[in-house]
């Protein structure tokens, strides 16, 4: 479903630690819950620590598969307004680190 006039919200759900260089997240979405539309404004890096694959829906409504195996690791360049939905039964947890230089 497109995003329509929803607001961005944060990244993810806490921020763990911040200095001039890094700012690291922890992202938790619950069974059948998603994260809030959102747009990354820096490259980033996420693990997958816990929880069922996910699904990666851009504003347009697209959808994309997310990682598939706890300790997967991404690099992400790409910054468009996005979300991401947990379809699952189980917690989704990951960490999130962007690289502010």
């Amino acid at each position: 479903m497109p995003r329509g006039n929803d607001p961005l919200g944060p990244i993810a759900s806490t921020v763990l630690f911040e200095n001039e260089r890094v700012k690291i997240w922890n992202l938790v979405i619950e069974p059948g819950g998603s994260c809030p539309w959102h747009l990354h404004e820096r490259d980033y890096i996420t693990v997958r620590l816990a929880g069922d694959p996910t699904t990666l829906e851009l504003e347009d409504g697209t959808t994309l598969p997310g990682s598939s195996e706890v300790g997967q690791w991404q690099y992400h360049t790409d910054h468009q307004i996005h979300r991401i939905l947990n379809r699952n039964d189980s917690e989704y947890k990951n960490i999130l680190i962007e690289l502010k230089d």
